[in-house]
């Protein structure tokens, strides 16, 4: 709350719609001090602790000093102050055990919002503005809800007037000095008076209709999304070009979007400029180009392989230190920031043809009776040699790795699980011929690696 009309009836309306319907709500005000305004500011948190009290609300307060972190670390006001208010509120949220955040976001605000994003050169997720729901931060359990959308400004006020709720004004939104008040203040009553007296209400719907084609966008890139994937391991993913490219230039963006957020975890604000840098790239000729993203990510071309990935080049390999596996079980693999689930199956004639056609990734299915228990991950060795299903004769794991093309930087990272006679599956890429499925096959061992941190996102 900040103690504008917007929140001020906010609050008022869920604590009468909760006691009206009964709704056992146990409501929470929340209000950060960003000490930018001085008396001004004192003001509105005595406001709204004083209004929290009248209701019966609890109360939580913190004050940071914006201007000091500014100082010491740079970035706009603006947007220091905007994540300072988004990290308390989800602070408070998660002490109280709410599952929402309420804030008062009105019509205008968002109308402002699209109109901003337009002049910076927004694609289309910016046209859609601001969403009704959503997580409060990307990997968050708390949801920010926006109640107040689809109200216009003067309804709010007016509203807030008519019931005699005493409010504050922000005395700094009637200065020019940042960028949302000169949008306000400035361009939107140009526009109203120059081209389109109705200037909000048309930004409006063309938000509404950049969400509905945002949302059919989002469900094509979906479904045509694992056919482009050639690999998928921890903190890694690797698109065919030739299959991306093959795509309308708005999937492929979409598809260039989910591989980012996939790898990262989270959705990553990219803007227009960031997208195409990637698709030029995977359209290029040359090999071993790269691509450094906000992140940070790093996009690589290689050979027909686009490849994504954190940007972590200061960040020395993980040490793969022999570890043994539970069998059956679930190993933890922290080097690779995964864990690897072995299960004993039983394998009769039906399964057998619907295994070895097992094209999941991450998933690999051995004969039991040809592996040599224990079985342990180690990094790869000098010498190592296996011989790749379906491939003629053994090889050494270095040749092995020029044929399927994986970066030298990346081969210090890749996993070798071992029986007593030596590599069974180089993680993820091949088991060795020696221990595939065969039509005799009746006792194997299913192998799954799960990627810790990839699959929260996909679930997701």
């Amino acid at each position: 709350m900040s103690g504008g009309p917007d929140s001020v009836l906010l609050l008022h309306a869920m604590h009468d719609l909760s006691q009206r319907r009964e709704l056992d709500w146990t409501i929470h005000a929340a209000h950060l001090h960003h000490g930018i305004r001085g008396e001004a500011a004192d003001a509105d948190a005595e406001l709204v602790a004083r209004l929290a009290e009248q209701l019966g609300v609890r109360y939580h307060e913190e004050r940071v000093d914006i201007p000091a972190q500014i100082a010491r670390k740079g970035g706009s006001t603006e947007e220091t102050a905007r994540q300072r208010r988004y990290e308390f509120l989800e602070r408070v949220a998660l002490k109280t055990t709410s599952d929402c955040v309420g804030v008062g976001h009105h019509a205008d605000d968002n109308a402002e919002t699209i109109l901003h994003r337009i002049c910076r050169g927004t694609g289309l997720r910016g046209l859609a503005g601001m969403g009704d729901i959503r997580p409060i931060q990307p990997t968050s359990r708390v949801r920010l809800v926006r109640p107040l959308l689809g109200q216009r400004r003067k309804t709010i006020e007016a509203l807030c007037a008519e019931c005699g709720f005493e409010t504050r004004t922000d005395e700094s939104n009637a200065s020019n000095e940042h960028t949302r008040s000169r949008i306000r203040n400035r361009v939107l009553p140009m526009l109203r008076e120059a081209l389109n007296p109705n200037v909000s209400e048309a930004l409006l719907r063309l938000a509404e209709q950049a969400r509905w084609l945002g949302m059919y966008l989002e469900d094509a890139a979906a479904r045509t999304f694992d056919s482009m994937i050639i690999s998928e391991s921890p903190g890694q993913i690797v698109l065919n070009t030739h299959a991306l490219l093959g795509k309308q230039r708005i999937i492929q963006a979409e598809v260039v979007r989910r591989a980012i957020s996939l790898v990262l975890g989270r959705d990553q604000d990219l803007g227009f400029n960031h997208v195409e840098g990637v698709l030029r790239l995977a359209a290029g000729k040359a090999s071993g180009k790269e691509l450094h993203l906000p992140g940070p990510l790093l996009v690589r071309k290689q050979y027909d392989r686009l490849v994504f990935r954190p940007l972590t080049e200061s960040e020395p390999p993980p040490e793969l230190e022999p570890l043994f596996v539970r069998c059956p079980g679930t190993t933890p693999l922290p080097a690779l920031s995964a864990e690897l689930v072995v299960e004993v199956c039983e394998v009769d004639a039906d399964r057998f043809e619907k295994v070895r056609h097992n094209l999941r990734p991450n998933e690999e299915w051995l004969d039991y009776e040809r592996v040599r228990l224990p079985l342990l991950v180690r990094g790869r060795r000098e010498g190592d040699r296996f011989s790749p299903l379906g491939a003629p004769g053994a090889k050494t794991l270095s040749d092995f790795f020029i044929d399927e093309k994986v970066e030298p930087q990346l081969r210090s990272r890749t996993g070798v699980l071992c029986d007593q006679e030596g590599p069974v599956w180089i993680i993820p890429l091949r088991i060795d011929e020696r221990v595939k499925l065969r039509p005799t096959t009746r006792k194997a061992l299913r192998l799954v690696l799960r990627p810790v941190q990839l699959r929260g996102a996909r679930n997701a």
